[in-house]
């Protein structure tokens, strides 16, 4: 084998190399790690009332607003915890609307519960994707 081949050989293993530590390190930075989730959390008030519009709703009603970490999926139920501690498990087709797509174990979600007519329970889900400003 020449020296030019050689050459040519090694500048390929080294660009292979480089663009496998640079796939790594986006694919790691993609996934939030516990503690990550946690900051997060720690930034998000533990709850908050809002009004707002449902889908299949005709008016605004008042929600009150649980941030909850997903701490385990099994079967179709979601099992989480709140900022203050409160355990809650939901079933997806029990949610008026239907979970964010891709939903796992250790994303943080926006809960909406109706305080209006409290036996309608849990409305809404939604996925939490940017980390609050300090």
């Amino acid at each position: 084998m020449s020296l030019a081949a050689k050459k040519i050989l090694l500048l390929f293993l080294l660009v292979v190399c480089v663009g496998l530590l640079l796939f790594q390190f986006v694919n790691r930075s993609l996934v939030p790690t516990s503690d990550q989730a946690q900051e997060t959390l720690n930034k998000l008030p533990e709850k908050e009332t809002v009004k707002e519009q449902i889908e299949g709703q005709d008016d605004k009603r008042k929600y009150r607003v649980y941030y909850i970490t997903i701490d385990k999926i099994e079967d179709g139920r979601y099992h989480g915890t709140t900022k203050e501690g409160t355990g809650i498990s939901f079933l997806e087709e029990k949610v008026n609307e239907s979970l964010p797509k891709g939903l796992k174990e250790g994303d943080i979600v926006k809960a909406y519960f109706d305080l209006e007519f409290s036996t309608n329970g849990l409305m809404k889900v939604e996925k939490v994707d940017e980390i609050p400003k300090d």
